[in-house]
């Protein structure tokens, strides 16, 4: 499978959404990022396999802002999948305390719309 160029751009839009969403603390509007049962992994917290989950995890974790670099996008290998690499940096706005490292993500289209099927973090940094 190629992905196009509108499936590149929906892509990018969708990863972008995720960090403004998530630091404006739009939690429902964040929430639809994802599919029903998108596994999140997060190294030393676990992985979050709910809607319920993926929410609590948020509303429990630090506020700050993501800057994030634009994503590596491949086409998956069966129809309607893709695979996303993406570095990014957290800085927690109480705190000053800094997160670094990359989103690993599969992505799934669902009825003509791209969702984060699969994100894991991997930190390099967490001061």
């Amino acid at each position: 499978m190629t992905l196009d160029l509108d499936d590149r751009q929906a892509i990018t839009e969708l990863l972008s959404r995720y960090g403004l969403l998530i630091d404006q603390r739009r939690l429902d509007e964040w929430s639809t990022l994802f599919t029903e049962e998108c596994e999140f992994v997060v190294p030393g917290m676990g992985t979050f396999s709910t809607v319920a989950d993926r929410r609590r995890m948020v509303e429990n974790g630090m506020r700050g802002v993501h800057l994030v670099a634009a994503p590596v996008i491949r086409a998956g290998d069966a129809g309607g999948t893709a695979e996303a690499e993406q570095s990014f940096m957290f800085r927690a706005g109480e705190s000053g305390r800094f997160m670094t490292g990359w989103y690993r993500d599969t992505l799934v289209k669902e009825d003509g719309r791209w969702l984060i099927a699969r994100r894991a973090i991997e930190y390099i940094s967490r001061q």
